[in-house]
């Protein structure tokens, strides 16, 4: 089941078990670590894309890493909620997550460095992965915009 989907599920449920809650938890914690350190990686084949003169290309993938930390915060605010918490801005686990986007970016130029094309592919395709549910997050995200939108003008 995706994390988006187990969200979904333990939100849904009338009264989620304290085991429950914990496995989500300990899920999406462990995806919003992957979705920071995607966001560096992208951030870091946006900045080789800037040198090699693909200002289009490394813009796209600036917008890639700018979307794998809103996933981040995303499921950060989310399971908070589900774990009985109120509403907060995604930008409270921003010293979470910021910090992991940094770290990636430098670790991938590290990689470069050492030559290790095999961990920038691997790296690449876990990212690439992981986009679904990115997009997903982003998705329901902006469908939370609208309803409170449309639930201010009511």
């Amino acid at each position: 089941m995706g994390i988006i989907s187990a969200l979904l599920a333990i939100a849904l449920a009338s009264s989620p078990t304290a085991d429950e809650i914990a496995e989500v938890k300990k899920e999406t914690e462990e995806a919003a670590r992957i979705y920071a350190d995607c966001a560096g990686f992208w951030d870091y084949m946006s900045s080789t894309q800037a040198k090699a003169g693909h200002p289009a290309a490394a813009e796209q993938l600036r917008n890639l890493g700018n979307g794998a930390q809103t996933a981040a915060l995303w499921l950060h605010a989310q399971t908070h909620v589900v774990a009985g918490g109120k509403p907060v801005r995604y930008g409270t686990w921003l010293p979470l997550i910021a910090p992991r986007r940094e770290a990636a970016a430098l670790r991938a130029s590290a990689m470069e460095e050492a030559s290790d094309a095999e961990w920038l592919r691997s790296e690449g395709e876990k990212c690439t992965a992981m986009l679904e549910g990115q997009q997903q997050a982003i998705d329901a995200i902006r469908a939370d915009t609208v309803q409170r939108s449309i639930d201010d003008q009511n």
